[in-house]
This record gives structure tokens, sequence and C-alpha cells, in this order.
């Protein structure tokens, strides 16, 4: 079932890396893409808009109601519930929800709409994060590369105290990485990486505040 998880964010992304986000594009995105409740803010450890970590799937849906274009699947960290941003004017995101025995367990974002307390959102650059957040650790996932996510491995940078992770794929027309998903999940527990467990032996630790993995990882960068 994996391969359901790409559809949708594959094919947003695909477009949007190639003609990336520029920051002086968001200026209006508040006003653009305010979610149903009002609420848009990342809160590290407990919630990301109005979705909080232990809530119900049956609140995910009266908060964010199914649509024609969203979809559920089953897949080795639970149920993920995908709503798909489709109001937002500054390009088509997901929330994803993942669900555990009646309960949310993580939350993630790959929209615009959302954004932490620093004002980090999809898109940004790896130095806004590095500013706000002091004891990251590094990790890249070596699954087999997608188009749509550049081509290389994720790099993941997170902060487990705070249950929090920044994760950043690479675009290849500006040879940058930017953020292309923020993950909430319970503060010192573990997380589902991209529906990977961090006991899998394609999760790999890296140097902190990386964006790289290093050629014995990944030869072929």
């Amino acid at each position: 079932m994996k391969l359901v998880t790409l559809i949708l964010p594959s094919v947003f992304l695909l477009a949007l890396f190639t003609h990336p986000i520029q920051p002086r594009m968001r200026a209006s995105q508040d006003s653009d893409a305010r979610p149903l409740s009002g609420e848009v803010t990342i809160e590290p450890g407990l919630s990301i808009g109005p979705l909080k970590l232990g809530d119900t799937r049956e609140r995910a849906l009266e908060l964010f109601p199914k649509k024609a274009e969203d979809m559920e699947w089953q897949n080795t960290c639970g149920t993920t519930l995908d709503w798909v941003d489709a109001e937002n004017r500054t390009g088509h995101g997901d929330l994803l929800i993942r669900v555990k025995k009646g309960k949310i367990f993580q939350i993630e974002s790959t929209t615009t709409r959302f954004h932490t307390p620093e004002g980090i959102t999809t898109f940004d650059h790896a130095d806004k994060v590095a500013e706000a957040y002091k004891d990251m650790r590094a990790y890249t996932l070596l699954t087999p590369p997608s188009p749509a996510l550049g081509d290389r491995p994720l790099v993941f940078w997170v902060d487990k105290k705070r249950g929090i992770a920044f994760v950043f794929a690479y675009y290849p027309a500006e040879h940058k990485r930017y953020i292309y998903k923020i993950v909430v999940f319970e503060s010192n527990k573990n997380f589902c990486p991209e529906e990977e467990t961090t006991g899998s032996s394609k999760w790999q630790p890296i140097s902190p505040y990386t964006l790289e993995p290093p050629p014995e990882l990944a030869p072929n960068l």
C-alpha cells in the first residue's frame, strides 16, 4: 500500500519542485489560505492547527471533512488520512493524519497553510530551522529516490524532546533543499518517517544540521 502514499503528494510536489515558491510569494498566504477553524500554528509535540495529538479519527474528520480528492489507507504505522489543501492559492499541499487504535499519534503538513510559532513553513530554507531549533539531530531515509522529491534521499532534522521534525527534499532547479514537510509527534516518543520505522536499516543518522547524506550512504550524489 506504500505506493498510494506517494500519489497525491508526488503529483503536487513534482510541479512545485520544478518551479519552487519564492519567499516573496507568501506575503498574502494568511488571507488566501485560512484553515477551516482559522488556526494555523504548528505546536511541537501538541498539534497542527486545530488538530491535536490524541484526538480521535472522528475529530479529525470533523475538523477536516473528507472531500472527493482526499484518501485513506492502511500502512505499517496504522491508518493515514490524507486531507488535500485544495483551496490554498500558494499551491496545493496535504495534511497527513496518522491514526493508531483510534487516536492520532502523528500529524504532518506539506502545505504553507500551517507554520510554527517562529513562522517556519513548507518551502522555507534550512537556516530558519537552524536558527530557531538548537538541539536537533539529523537523519536520512535510504528509500528509493523519487523524482517528485528531487531524486535524492530525504533528510530529517529531528527534535525528539520537543516532538517535531523538519523533512528536507531537494529542488534541482535551485540546487538547494527546502522544507518539504513538518511532522509533529509526541515528545520523547518515536515517530514514523514516511511510513518507515526509526528502527529500520533505511533510517540512518548523519551529522547534525547537514543537508546531504555522506558518500558512504548515498554514493550517487
